[in-house]
């Protein structure tokens, strides 16, 4: 491998340094520097490998965060969502409800005790995924 070409980081056989250029004497009496000069255009560069160094990648907090608090938020609704579903079906604001008035047919099949059976199941399986999503929430090893 030739590390003499342009780009490189040291140069044999020049014991100069420009004024923007530390350079130091290596034992061998080799020039070492920290930056390389720019690449003359009418040269071609000379075949090798280039090291690239893979870009940063910016922290995953905000993300986390978002998640947690979506978890958060997810959860309290369903618990919510479920108590509600669970209880109002067996309560007076069910039977009693002044916005059925108009509709007896809609209120005589709400009031039979099946389909309050089936809203309250809807309400338990509300509280069911809220509690799931509590209890198994995991999250990524942090990178």
């Amino acid at each position: 491998m030739d590390f003499m070409g342009q780009g490189a980081n040291f140069c044999l056989g020049v014991l100069e340094s420009r004024w923007w250029m530390p350079a130091f004497t290596t034992p061998a009496g080799f020039l070492l520097t920290y930056f390389s000069e720019a690449p003359d255009p009418s040269q071609p560069l000379p075949p090798g490998p280039v090291l690239v160094m893979p870009p940063a990648h910016p922290p995953n907090r905000p993300r986390r965060w978002l998640q947690r608090l979506w978890l958060v938020v997810f959860v309290l609704f369903c618990l919510e969502v479920g108590i509600i579903l669970t209880v109002l079906p067996w309560t007076r604001l069910w039977t009693d409800n002044s916005l059925l008035l108009p509709y007896p047919a809609i209120k005589d099949f709400l009031n039979h005790n099946f389909v309050r059976g089936l809203v309250s199941g809807l309400g338990l399986v509300n509280l069911w995924m809220g509690v799931v999503e509590a209890v198994t929430y995991r999250e990524s090893p942090r990178s």
